[in-house]
Order: C-alpha cells, then structure tokens, then sequence
C-alpha cells in the first residue's frame, strides 16, 4: 500500500469515535475530540433520567477534562466540562426541560444561591426555547474563565458568564438531592445500571 494512502487510513480510523457504553440503543462517544479551543473531554458516567416511573426522557451524559468520582472535585476543578441532554421522549419542550432544572435546583442549592441565579436561570430558559425530539440534544459546557455555553440542536445560543453557574446546574445530577441516586451514581461511574450495554473494546 503506498505511504499516503496508509497515512490517509490511519488518520480515518484515529479520528473514528470509540463508544464507552451503549445506553437504550444510544452509542456513548468515551472521548469528545479535542478542537483549537479547547481539549479532549472523557465521558465521566452517563444515565438515562426516567420520569413518572416508566418513561425515558433524556440521557444524561457528562464530559470532564479531568474526570472524577468525587462531585466536590468536579464543582472545584477549573476544566472544561459537559452537561449532555440527549432527548428520548417523543417530544418535549425545552421550557419544561429548564423548569425542570429549576425544581432540582431548590432541592440543592440555598436559597440565597437561587436568588442570585435568578436572571441567569431566566437566560437559560431562553436559551432552550423550542421544542427537541427524540435523538436531538442539548448541551451546557463550561469554558474555563468564560462561562456556560448553551447549544441546543447544534445551534450555539450563548455564554451565561461565571463558573458558580455552571456548578449550581451539576448539583442537579450530582448535589446532595440529585434527581435519583442511581442516576448520580452513573453519572460518577460510581457503578454501571443492567439497562445498559458495556461495550468492550478489542
């Protein structure tokens, strides 16, 4: 085989995606390619968020710089990191999704802390505005020094400046009151749920 045609193969399978898991017929990318900005993120631990007992509503997937088990590590550390919603309902709209997010965040955060994130939880909920289908996804990704930056189905919607924002919005998956424990123990790779498919790689 000549040289450029093996360099040319070896660069297409280098930048092929590697699946840590599979999650209800959902491939889980291990690591988030690094781009100029900003550098390769792994997959921390990933849950599905079932609501009313039987209905998936979304998978939550978080992506750290440098990935931990310990939430108060995560909250300190000054990385890049991740917050994934991939979508399983049928349909449902992003304004449920964020006063969802606000209803943990009670649970989790004082008082005073949801006073001062008043306006930035206002943003958010402008931010996912619309509506998201099943297999569309939402992100929150934290940029070191800048803030959280929005993007819901590909379309970039904006930073909400500061990093306590960022990890008031975590503590809805791994804060004291997350949304199930078993969730926040996925989300921590703390230990794997029987729904999911562990891919071994060969």
């Amino acid at each position: 085989m000549p040289l450029l045609r093996f360099l040319t193969l070896l660069c297409c399978l280098l930048s092929l995606p590697t699946y840590a898991l599979t999650i209800k017929g959902v491939d889980i990318p291990e690591v988030i390619p690094a781009t100029d900005g900003r550098p390769a993120l792994k997959l921390n631990g990933a849950s599905v968020r079932v609501v009313y007992l039987l209905v998936d509503a979304y998978i939550g997937e978080l992506y750290l710089e440098n990935p931990s088990r310990n939430p108060e590590d995560i909250y300190a550390d000054d990385g890049h990191k991740r917050m994934v919603f991939h979508i399983m309902a049928r349909r449902v709209s992003g304004r449920r999704i964020t006063s969802a997010m606000n209803e943990a965040l009670e649970l989790n955060i004082s008082p005073e802390e949801m006073k001062r994130h008043e306006d930035k939880l206002v943003q958010l909920t402008e931010m996912f505005k619309g509506r998201l289908k099943r297999g569309e996804q939402g992100m929150a990704e934290y940029i070191p020094g800048v803030g959280t930056r929005v993007v819901v189905k590909g379309e970039d919607r904006g930073i909400i400046p500061g990093k306590d924002f960022f990890n008031a919005l975590l503590t809805v998956w791994i804060g004291e009151n997350p949304v199930t424990r078993e969730f926040k123990e996925d989300i921590l790779g703390v230990e794997s749920d029987k729904s999911k498919e562990v891919v071994t790689e060969s």
